[in-house]
């Protein structure tokens, strides 16, 4: 009935290191971590037995409080409060840690309310965690009754204020649950959707404000464990309606949680707060018995807040790689329908993060997974740079074949991952690529797409998307590797045919069916090369447009590796190749440029490979040989592509060779953010935009050197975009008062 456990995140305690930990008396003698948690009766239950769990283990800052006093406990809630602070509490007793626990928690009150009552209590110094729970709804969209920019607004200054008084705090943001009550009755907020719909615009926004400001260890993901809970069948989708057998996460009121759902909150708070596995509680867990609840409930929601923390990811971290990989290493890859996992790694090699996608189908959530031996698939990025995209077949692992499987049976679909991590993968195919690869995808912002695949030409279609989709290319040519696009037009790679190395589609991004294929001149139209990912450069100013092209070629001979091609007056030419090996085998290539120098990253069958290119335009590449692998490809796995990873707002993918240079200063910055332009742009226009692309200021100047004033802009990381009639230019900024 539920998932196979994942891997043990990096970092985080196995059964065996919790088990050397013990119930020693060194631990309870070690100097306590204190924690706080503040929030409303999501935080404290609302309801017994929740309500008052363990409050003599815990701190309740508010118990006692005069009735005049805006803290106090609501008439009817004299006694002290526990909630989910208690049963964390006896967690970390087990588990052998030392942890003074307090609790600032008023019923039905937002962060903003906290911000102006409390902050005296809060803001002080010595503490290790805090734990903060915005009022419920506040972090949906405006047209769903919420409030995100007060959300922003004041989570921001509590993290401030606590940071300003213990520096070395860890501040989470407690990411709630969907509400029923504003699912399931007719005229409520999300009437006629599923429960997921408000669990994700509550995910969105949690994630958003954690990618904007930089300081927020994490977000333990209490609302997102409630929807796995739902999708891996552990718990009932709607309480109006309860599923028999499965777990009511909701209590009566179904607004707040029963003591199921508060034991999973906790539950998820201590591994995000501790990194001890929550397993190792165990069937006998303590807190389980005085709830309540079952040992066999109590380990299903042991299993999910395992797994929810574990695979939850956090946003990619600019400048850095993400590779797709097919199966975990534990059984040998076959043409089943195997796993996929998105892999984060610096060009160090060390791996950041790992995402999974998934595996069933549920609501709006798709089962995606690839052949485990088809490796002509491949990774990209959207050319706004927002998201990362990859192909894929709706079918569970194990399903034998899948290549060359129907369409009917197993539809093609597309992912989208973005800068956050989240995933979706509800854009389906079901009018083309049956019997055949499905292999690449690209896209200018996400929302549009275009598909290759071994047999149905190139096909057009938007996020989402049913089914049906445009054949959108013309021509005898049908089976196409890999997609890109460069200098505003689109191009695929092919080896077959006629056509061996790149093809452009059409004439710009074209929507409509009609769009001829062009062999770029210059490529052979006779057996060559085995071009498969490729990345496009502007190196030459008397050139219009993109004049460098280096493609992946996997073959294994001297010939494979990657080519370097050069438009020299309206044809192509090879200037070399920077030379493979027998196992390298590369088919994704993806790269960056810093004046000249052209730094690039491969993939394919030995693992990543970069290499930098100085020799500039029409020549031969100043390294002839690839390096070792950065990182190796482990066994029992595949490589499919590599790109690099999403920015949160939209950004060229790479500067046009004529804009400006630019310096810019303080970073980070106070009151004022100083912008000084190397050449003669003319108007400028200067805008510094957050994590979900919102202006947060702007500044426009004739001039080469302008000013933006900060002081009304909260801390956190933007993207400052400079817009001059040569070019646009991005820098990444902190803002730090």
């Amino acid at each position: 009935m539920f998932s196979s456990l994942l891997p043990t995140a990096a970092g985080r305690l196995t059964g065996l290191a919790i088990a050397l930990l013990g119930l020693s008396a060194t631990a309870s003698a070690q100097t306590p971590t204190r924690v706080l948690f503040v929030g409303n009766s999501f935080t404290h239950g609302q309801y017994t037995p929740a309500l008052n769990y363990n409050s003599g283990a815990v701190t309740d800052l508010n118990f006692g409080l005069p009735a005049t006093d805006p803290r106090a406990h609501d008439p009817g809630m004299q006694a002290a409060f526990g909630g989910v602070p208690g049963i964390f509490k006896k967690f970390t007793t087990q588990a052998g840690l030392n942890y003074d626990v307090q609790l600032e928690a008023v019923s039905g009150k937002s962060l903003e309310f906290h911000h102006t009552s409390a902050l005296p209590v809060i803001a002080q110094a010595g503490w290790d965690k805090v734990v903060l729970q915005e009022q419920s709804t506040r972090p949906t969209p405006t047209a769903r009754g919420g409030n995100q920019a007060l959300f922003y607004t004041y989570s921001t200054r509590l993290e401030q204020a606590i940071h300003a008084a213990s520096p070395g705090a860890q501040v989470y943001l407690y990411g709630t649950w969907a509400r029923p009550d504003f699912t399931y009755p007719s005229g409520s907020r999300y009437a006629g959707l599923p429960i997921d719909s408000m669990a994700q615009d509550l995910h969105k926004t949690y994630y958003a404000a954690l990618a904007t400001n930089g300081r927020f260890a994490a977000v333990a993901p209490v609302g997102d464990a409630f929807l796995r809970a739902i999708t891996t069948g552990v718990a009932t989708r709607n309480p109006y309606t309860p599923d028999p057998g499965k777990i009511n996460l909701w209590a009566s009121d179904q607004v707040h949680a029963s003591k199921w759902g508060s034991y999973l909150s906790a539950l998820v708070m201590f591994y995000q707060l501790t990194n001890v596995d929550p397993r190792t509680l165990g069937a006998g867990e303590l807190a389980a018995v005085d709830l309540g609840i079952t040992p066999a409930d109590a380990v299903a929601l042991q299993q999910v807040a395992y797994q929810q923390v574990a695979s939850t990811p956090v946003p990619f971290t600019p400048g850095n790689v993400a590779v797709v990989r097919v199966g975990d290493g534990s059984a040998a890859l076959t043409t089943a329908a195997t796993a996929e996992f998105v892999d984060e790694y610096t060009l160090s090699g060390t791996r950041v993060q790992s995402i999974a996608l998934p595996t069933a189908n549920s609501g709006n959530v798709l089962a995606f997974t690839n052949s485990g031996t088809a490796t002509s698939d491949n990774i990209t990025r959207s050319a706004d740079g927002r998201y990362l995209l990859l192909t894929g077949y709706n079918a569970v692992p194990g399903t034998t074949g899948i290549v060359t499987s129907t369409v009917a049976n197993n539809n093609r679909l597309v992912a989208r991952i973005g800068a956050d991590g989240s995933v979706n993968t509800n854009t389906r195919i079901n009018d083309a690529f049956s019997g055949s690869n499905i292999r690449s995808v690209a896209s200018p912002d996400g929302s549009t797409f275009y598909v290759s695949g071994g047999n149905s030409g190139i096909r057009y279609l938007p996020f989402g998307n049913p089914g049906p989709t445009t054949a959108l290319s013309t021509g005898a040519l049908v089976n196409f590797r890999i997609l890109g696009i460069a200098g505003g037009n689109l191009y695929a790679s092919s080896a077959t045919g006629s056509n061996y190395g790149l093809n452009q589609i059409g004439t710009g991004l074209p929507t409509a069916a009609g769009a001829t294929v062009a062999l770029l001149p210059g490529f052979p139209t006779a057996s060559g090369p085995s071009s498969y990912g490729f990345y496009f450069a502007d190196l030459d100013a008397t050139v219009p447009g993109v004049d460098v092209v280096y493609i992946a070629d996997d073959r294994a001979t001297a010939d494979g590796g990657i080519q370097k091609w050069s438009l020299v007056g309206g044809t192509w030419t090879l200037n070399g190749t920077i030379g493979g090996s027998t196992t390298a085998l590369l088919r994704g290539l993806t790269g960056t440029r810093s004046g000249t120098d052209i730094q690039l990253v491969a993939s394919g069958g030995g693992g990543l490979y970069t290499v930098t290119d100085q020799a500039g335009y029409n020549a031969a590449p100043s390294t002839p040989a690839l390096p070792a692998p950065f990182v190796s490809l482990a066994a029992n796995t595949s490589f499919r592509g590599v790109a690099l990873t999403p920015v949160a707002t939209a950004l060229a993918a790479a500067a046009p060779a004529a804009a400006p240079t630019v310096s810019v200063f303080p970073n980070p910055a106070a009151d004022q953010l100083t912008v000084q332009l190397g050449g003669p742009a003319g108007a400028v226009r200067a805008t510094l935009l957050n994590a979900l692309g919102q202006v947060v200021a702007e500044q426009r100047s004739a001039g080469s050197t302008l000013t933006l004033k900060l002081n009304e802009v909260i801390n956190g990381m933007y993207i400052l975009r400079l817009q001059t009639a040569v070019g646009v230019s991005s820098r990444r900024i902190e803002v730090r008062h």
